[in-house]
């Protein structure tokens, strides 16, 4: 894409009498191969583009978006969106940052960041990854159905320019593969899934051994019990912690914030956690999916503690909810090109603990320790917390027998003041956790 295309759109925007404007263009190309029941079921190779324009007048802004670049389209889609723009109602808040706000891209920085892979894989060699991946969970005689694997490359090219002088322009490539199988005997059948996401291909890590490992996990759900109604102490496994995160991210999202529904938006400089807790977004780090030098409105986006020692530093937003609730930007704004901005995290994690999981396991004398949740039922307005959940009862510190359908249910205000997080942090996706306990919460079973 030619830098002076998208100047030119913003120049035709400022002639039909925007204040301001942005045009924003992303090609995707993306390669997958699944399997099922060692069947192949697809090679795809895909292609596509989308461009976004947004036109902002006085007080008033619109966005139109189309996969169509011709020439007498992109006359269209402007034309269009200056019609629009003057009869969609006020927003007090809207605009691009001012010129003093917006961050410079550094090209070099952003290759600092690591965040393209120049290897292309086939789609032979993706197959094969997926058969890998696949056939090692077959292996295992208990295993006695598949929903299938997937391996899939993927590469964006992103271009960004606007009216105030902010101009992007970079590509990023993802890699990821999924699992889900069945285990089953003559009185019961669990299911167990993998999946993770890399910048680099070769990152993915070795699948034969994710197969294996996928499919005595399942093995080991089978024959599960259900447990009476009780209060007791629940570890999250590592693999689900993040869902708790997800939680304290929604929560402290500033759009939430601003219209009064987040049970944090009186918490600001508050308290949440135990004072040795620390939950980190690092937009920095370097080979992971979600890092960035800045965010799509050209704020810079550097490391933050949304929990230092236990209290809340901040809530994501983007420059609208920055305006509206008359805080500093945080850098966190993110959109499509059909999409206005809106905050969401980067590399969101919660610090490691000092203690092991076994450890954490072994002084519990009763427990359940969860590794799949299942629905939702969260209340933002207040944190009622009350999920479907799967796992494992705890007895004398060691696992006793498998566990399902029962609920769990607590407060996320209760929940993150007597989390204690174990030493098992990994990095496999936008938002990571170490297995966490949570005392005293209900389990609801028979």
């Amino acid at each position: 894409m030619d830098k002076n295309f998208l100047l030119n759109i913003i120049n035709k925007l400022q002639k039909k009498g925007c204040d301001q404007s942005d045009v924003f263009f992303v090609k995707n190309l993306s390669l997958n191969s699944s399997i099922r029941l060692n069947k192949l079921e697809k090679n795809e190779h895909s292609e596509n583009f989308e461009i976004g324009i947004r036109a902002i007048k006085g007080k008033k802004q619109s966005i139109i978006s189309s996969n169509n670049i011709d020439f007498k389209n992109i006359d269209l889609l402007v034309n269009r969106v200056c019609e629009m723009v003057s009869v969609v109602p006020d927003n007090q808040y809207c605009g691009l940052a001012s010129e003093k706000e917006i961050t410079d891209f550094n090209q070099k920085d952003f290759v600092e960041l690591d965040l393209f892979d120049p290897k292309v894989p086939t789609l032979i060699e993706l197959n094969n990854k997926a058969i890998e991946l696949e056939s090692n969970a077959l292996k295992n005689n208990m295993i006695i159905n598949s929903e299938g694997a997937e391996v899939a490359w993927s590469k964006s090219d992103f271009f960004l320019a606007a009216s105030n002088g902010l101009y992007q322009e970079f590509s990023k490539s993802s890699s990821s593969y999924i699992l889900a199988i069945l285990a089953g005997n003559e009185s019961s059948m669990e299911r167990e899934y993998d999946f993770k996401s890399e910048v680099y291909f070769n990152d993915l890590g070795d699948l034969k051994k994710v197969g294996e490992t996928t499919a005595e996990k399942a093995v080991a759900k089978l024959n599960s019990r259900k447990i009476k109604t009780c209060k007791t102490s629940v570890m999250f496994d590592s693999k689900i912690a993040s869902s708790l995160l997800r939680n304290l991210l929604t929560a402290s999202n500033a759009s939430l914030i601003a219209r009064g529904t987040s049970f944090l938006k009186d918490k600001l400089n508050s308290r949440l956690f135990d004072n040795k807790i620390n939950i980190i977004d690092d937009p920095l780090l370097v080979k992971k999916t979600k890092s960035k030098l800045m965010d799509c409105e050209g704020i810079k986006s550097n490391k933050k503690n949304l929990i230092e020692n236990g209290k809340l530093n901040f809530f994501f937003n983007s420059l609208e909810q920055s305006r509206q609730l008359n805080q500093q930007p945080t850098g966190h704004a993110s959109r499509g090109p059909s999409s206005l901005p809106y905050p969401s995290s980067t590399n969101l994690y919660l610090e490691k603990g000092t203690t092991s999981k076994e450890s954490m396991l072994k002084s519990m004398k009763k427990g359940f320790l969860v590794t799949e949740l299942m629905g939702s039922s969260i209340n933002m307005s207040n944190g009622d917390y009350s999920r479907g959940a799967s796992g494992f009862w705890v007895e004398n510190g060691e696992i006793a027998y498998p566990v399902s359908e029962v609920t769990i249910a607590g407060n996320l205000l209760k929940i993150f003041e007597c989390l204690i997080p174990a030493n098992d942090l990994e990095f496999n996706f936008g938002i990571n956790a170490p297995s966490c306990l949570i005392e005293n919460m209900t389990i609801a079973g028979i």
